[in-house]
């Protein structure tokens, strides 16, 4: 009779480790740790939409889309690890090459004096507009502050990297956020087809925009 017993404890014991292990191996592997701010990390688990910190269509970038956080002066934006950031200039705060399946394209980040009508009247002199276009104006909030959408369309002549104009049928979709002392400007510029596809995807980096207070 105790043989028996102890066969039986054994099958258990067997049995809720075969049950552990399972449970531990399909587990979703970690695809995303973020850093929020100081002090505050996020991970992200593969296929988890549950989690209320991790990025989402909404509150910034895409779901599932591992990014990190670009302090710079007064914002920081959630940037995906696999834009190429480029080193620092005096011309701007942050740059980055982003690659796709229809041409390069570059953001830059900089705060800018002269104003935010002015940077937006600069942008448009950089294109040579089609006959009948006109760039197009929007506003967007981010983080709770009115800030100007600008689209422009045409042959971009200004230099981008070391590559001189012109560039035609090109696009630009710029953002101005009134900020103190200086507008905070995001300026991405590159083959229309490229930004097209990524318009949706910019939205969302903008919308990642966190303003100090």
């Amino acid at each position: 009779m105790m043989s028996g017993l102890r066969s039986g404890r054994g099958l258990l014991l067997v049995g809720w480790s075969v049950l552990s292990l399972s449970s531990c191996c399909t587990e979703a592997p970690v695809s995303e740790v973020r850093v929020r701010s100081a002090g505050e990390v996020v991970v992200r688990k593969a296929g988890d939409d549950s989690n209320p910190s991790s990025s989402s269509s909404e509150d910034g970038l895409g779901s599932g889309t591992a990014s990190r956080v670009k302090q710079l002066t007064g914002i920081r934006f959630d940037v995906p690890t696999s834009w190429d950031e480029q080193p620092e200039s005096e011309f701007y705060e942050a740059k980055y090459l982003i690659g796709s399946e229809s041409g390069e394209m570059m953001l830059t980040l900089t705060t800018m004096g002269g104003g935010v009508e002015a940077n937006l009247e600069r942008w448009v002199g950089q294109f040579q507009q089609s006959p009948g276009s006109r760039p197009r104006r929007d506003t967007l909030r981010v983080d709770g502050t009115s800030s100007e959408w600008l689209d422009v369309r045409g042959t971009f002549r200004s230099r981008v990297g070391n590559r001189p104009g012109p560039h035609e049928d090109w696009r630009l979709l710029g953002v101005a956020i009134p900020m103190r002392p200086r507008p905070f400007l995001l300026k991405l510029v590159g083959p229309r087809a490229a930004v097209s596809d990524f318009e949706d995807d910019f939205r969302s980096f903008v919308r990642s925009a966190q303003l100090d207070n």
